[in-house]
């Protein structure tokens, strides 16, 4: 049983892309839970306080690529392989269809990956801003802006290298005071809030990339506390109308 648990859990992390594969097909795996989410991520409270900082201090790429990762949940490579084109200011969406590692551009691991999401007005206002100093910086390089031109770039004009992402966030968290998590933690983050907020688990799936039945391996604790609220909310709303009903006397 503890194997068959062992890899739904490395098969969800390759997935996720906190892995590049399954290397253990062939190993022996001893008896050993592994909670996939345990303490990595955020309280909404401590999200804000972590973007708020990084808004007043950290250089424009910095705090956009945070700000994209929090509210949108995507996976780093997912951010990493942005380009231009994928960037809807008409209708506030952003579309994923790459990702992007050491390795270089490539397209996603699964189907599920390739999706549409909705994005905050908010913040596709600082896509904007952000897209406006890429123009500035990249025609001080000799270069233009181009539909497949990669979102996320550095000083220099060059795509974000593969760990810049890990290093920024450590350095706000440090800096924040805020508890540590890693990148990931913050697509962690934001499945956790919309589940909190009981929202559709088919919804978050399909805007995470993933299936309904990874959301409920990966994240259970917190949908068997939703069922719980949703049946005290269906009690509370009946109790409030006046409805007597319960063990029969």
């Amino acid at each position: 049983m503890w194997h068959n648990v062992f890899s739904v859990a490395i098969n969800a992390a390759v997935e996720e892309e906190i892995l590049p594969r399954n290397r253990f097909t062939r190993v022996s795996i001893p008896d050993e839970d592994n909670d996939v989410v345990k303490d990595n991520y955020l309280t909404e409270n401590e999200l804000n306080q972590l973007l708020d900082f990084a808004k007043q201090h950290e250089p424009i790429t910095n705090y956009t690529a945070l700000l994209v990762l929090a509210y949108t949940g995507m996976r780093k490579g997912e951010l990493m392989g942005l380009q231009w084109k994928n960037i809807d200011f008409k209708y506030n969406t952003i579309t994923i269809e790459h990702t992007r590692d050491r390795l270089g551009l490539r397209k996603p691991k699964t189907r599920n990956s390739y999706r549409t999401i909705s994005v905050d007005p908010s913040v596709m206002e600082q896509l904007k801003r952000y897209k406006t100093w890429c123009k500035q910086l990249l025609l001080k390089h000799g270069k233009k802006i181009k539909a497949d031109s990669i979102v996320f770039i550095d000083e220099c004009a060059e795509p974000i290298y593969n760990e810049f992402i890990n290093y920024v966030l450590k350095l706000v968290i440090k800096a924040s005071g805020i508890k540590e998590i890693t990148v990931h933690g913050l697509r962690h983050t934001h499945a956790t809030i919309l589940l909190n907020r009981n929202a559709n688990v088919k919804a978050i799936a399909e805007r995470l990339g993933n299936t309904p039945d990874m959301i409920y391996r990966i994240y259970g604790h917190l949908t068997k506390d939703s069922s719980n609220a949703l049946m005290s909310v269906f009690s509370d709303s009946l109790s409030a109308s006046g409805v007597k009903t319960g063990v029969q006397d």
